[in-house]
């Protein structure tokens, strides 16, 4: 038999069931009524204190609370995926997302007992924010605490951007949650230090108007990533954009925007390389109009050096690559090119 808690049922309802517990415990009776006696059916009363039920949800309970203390044994919390595969045939996921749907009328015993193996087993905000701070703290325990001072600089991606999420939310986060940001090292002191950071967010069309510019002056964008730009530290935010940009499956509107700059602003090969043939290809055929040189931009000697290097080894080059080394070699004047078409076969060669 099925039974509600008392506190689960509506008025009406626990009447009726009042009503049908005071029933005979027979499958029909009979009832005498103004046309004579029928059978009808009737409810058997429950006999007992739901002993039966107890006993099974406390095996079930003690069932999944040894398999609660190896997690936590491994893994030091209990902040477990919902959908989380199965260890050892039990969902031990399902189970905890199921106790704490129910959490209100679980026995104070059963709530202890779990408090005792992870404080925040059921914290008031989602599980997986839970998760993402024992693996930021696992993080912070390996390497040291973070710092908002250096603008979280060296961290790994995944952790730099939920900080950040952290940051900008942290006047809504609860003063638990920010209890647990300090044990990290992001106390709100950090988070001064991080907002105070001189140049900490430069905004996307700031970037992308001091690459138009580097590009208009020397006229590519294969930057090292410790060059900056009328104090901007161009060459660190490319780097970031390319990382971004290799990531993505796609082009995204930045690099589109990026690409009319400079085809080659992230080239599959080293930017050294890159940084090679646009001094090879200003040597040969000289500076464009309003382009200047770049600092420490390789000089005549280096760049023939460079171009017999290729020579070299251009079986090893990229079909790209081959490509850029033979325009060198184009007459502008004329529009011919030099390139020989045979398989193998260099440009520079003869």
């Amino acid at each position: 038999m099925w039974r509600v808690q008392a506190a689960h049922q509506p008025a009406e309802v626990g009447a009726g069931l009042r009503l049908l517990a005071t029933t005979p415990p027979l499958a029909f009776r009979r009832h005498a009524g103004p046309t004579g006696w029928r059978a009808e059916l009737c409810v058997p009363r429950r006999v007992g204190q739901s002993a039966g039920l107890k006993a099974v949800s406390e095996e079930r309970f003690q069932e999944g609370l040894g398999h609660a203390r190896r997690y936590v044994a491994q893994h030091g919390h209990l902040a477990v995926p919902h959908a989380g595969a199965p260890q050892d045939a039990f969902d031990l996921g399902r189970w905890l997302a199921n106790l704490r749907v129910a959490s209100a009328g679980l026995p104070p015993k059963y709530v202890r007992v779990l408090a005792e193996l992870d404080l925040w087993w059921n914290p008031p905000w989602p599980i997986s924010w839970q998760r993402a701070w024992h693996r930021a703290r696992a993080h912070a325990l390996a390497h040291g605490p973070v710092s908002g001072g250096d603008n979280l600089a060296g961290l790994p991606r995944w952790l730099e951007r939920w900080l950040r999420r952290q940051i900008a939310d942290y006047s809504q986060l609860a003063a638990e949650q920010q209890q647990l940001l300090a044990q990290l090292g992001l106390t709100p002191a950090e988070i001064d230090r991080f907002h105070g950071w001189p140049a900490r967010r430069r905004s996307v069309m700031h970037g992308l108007e001091v690459a138009h510019d580097y590009a208009a002056r020397h006229g590519h964008l294969a930057v090292s990533q410790p060059t900056s730009h009328d104090g901007f530290a161009l060459g660190k935010w490319l780097n970031q954009v390319r990382h971004r940009q290799r990531a993505a499956t796609q082009p995204t509107r930045l690099g589109r925007q990026l690409t009319a700059l400079d085809t080659w602003w992230n080239p599959p090969w080293p930017l050294d390389w890159q940084r090679y043939y646009w001094a090879a290809r200003h040597h040969l055929h000289g500076l464009p109009e309003g382009v200047v040189w770049w600092p420490g931009a390789p000089g005549e000697e280096e760049t023939r050096q460079w171009l017999h290097g290729q020579q070299a080894s251009w079986q090893h080059l990229h079909n790209e690559q081959k490509a850029l080394v033979g325009r060198l070699a184009t007459d502008q004047s004329t529009g011919g090119s030099t390139r020989s078409d045979r398989p193998g076969s260099s440009p520079l060669s003869g």
